[in-house]
């Protein structure tokens, strides 16, 4: 959990540095074919789906990732959407500090797998919701699953 904390400094030092983030973020996901995506397009959080466009983005911005993987019937995602997304503070956090990605595990296997190996080898266990760090070339850094918003 201070893993998180430290990333955030580094992170807001970054910002800080380089300026405001683009005028390119908002939340992407209304209209999603996705009901779990769809579901967060509510969210304050400024969430992208998982595309490409958000690597060029984040090289842009000299930015991390921050990648949010879960799946409709999950009960723990939906608590932390409740709890921590919906939350103006932890919103505020991911939408100047990083650029945010939601993924619905269902849609996209390959990458749930590969993330999830990741937080195992590093964390010991892995499951959902799974948040991971990335570098701005896609690279894991670090990860974790389920966060009450005060550890955020």
């Amino acid at each position: 959990m201070q893993i998180c904390r430290v990333l955030s400094s580094i992170s807001l030092a970054l910002l800080i540095s380089l300026g405001a983030p683009s005028a390119r973020a908002s939340n992407q996901l209304a209209g999603h074919p996705s009901p779990y995506l769809a579901l967060h397009a509510g969210d304050p959080v400024n969430w992208r789906p998982w595309q490409a466009e958000v690597f060029k983005d984040a090289r842009q911005d000299n930015r991390l990732v921050y990648v949010s993987v879960g799946y409709f019937s999950c009960h723990w995602c939906h608590v932390m959407q409740q709890e921590s997304y919906q939350d103006d503070g932890i919103a505020k956090l991911l939408n100047q500090s990083y650029i945010a990605v939601k993924v619905d595990r269902e849609l996209d296997p390959d990458l749930d797998r590969r993330l999830i190996e990741f937080v195992e080898k590093t964390r010991g266990s892995a499951g959902w919701p799974l948040n991971v760090f990335l570098t701005p070339d896609g690279h894991p850094i670090a990860g974790f699953t389920y966060l009450p918003s005060d550890a955020f």
